[in-house]
Parts: structure tokens; C-alpha cells; sequence
């Protein structure tokens, strides 16, 4: 078993969306009020694109999610 590397954890009043790397892929986990969500991505980009398509995640949720992870690999 490989390390888990955790990229983002992001929350707010609707939920929680985080991005860890598990063994060279993409874990997205997401959660909010009566829901959760779970998946696996070859590359941070599909798993981003996922994201966007969860019906349950508010907007506001995915873009502070998105700008978290971003500034996470822009920093390195």
C-alpha cells in the first residue's frame, strides 16, 4: 500500500470536497448534506471535470474546491 498524499481538503457551510493522490491516482472524495461521493481518476484534471458534473456539489462548493487545489499545485 502506497502513501496517500493529501492535495486539498476544501469545506464550507455545504459540504466538503477533497483531492489526494493515492499509488499515481486521483482520489476525489466528496460529501454534503444526505450525500457522498467517491471516485478514482488517472489525472487531476478528469477528477476536476467530475467534480463539476456531481449534481449534488453547489457551485460556490466546486469553485472554492477548485481554487484551493489549484493554488495547492501551483505552490507544489
Amino acid at each position: 500500500m502506497g502513501m496517500t498524499r493529501h492535495l486539498s481538503d476544501t469545506r464550507n457551510a455545504e459540504g466538503r470536497v477533497r483531492f489526494l493522490i493515492e499509488g499515481g491516482r486521483v482520489l476525489l472524495l466528496a460529501e454534503g448534506q444526505g450525500w457522498t461521493h467517491q471516485s478514482t481518476h488517472t489525472t487531476l484534471e478528469r477528477a476536476g471535470l467530475y467534480l463539476a458534473l456531481l449534481p449534488q456539489l453547489s457551485q460556490s462548493l466546486y469553485e472554492s474546491a477548485m481554487n484551493e487545489l489549484e493554488q495547492t499545485v501551483t505552490r507544489g
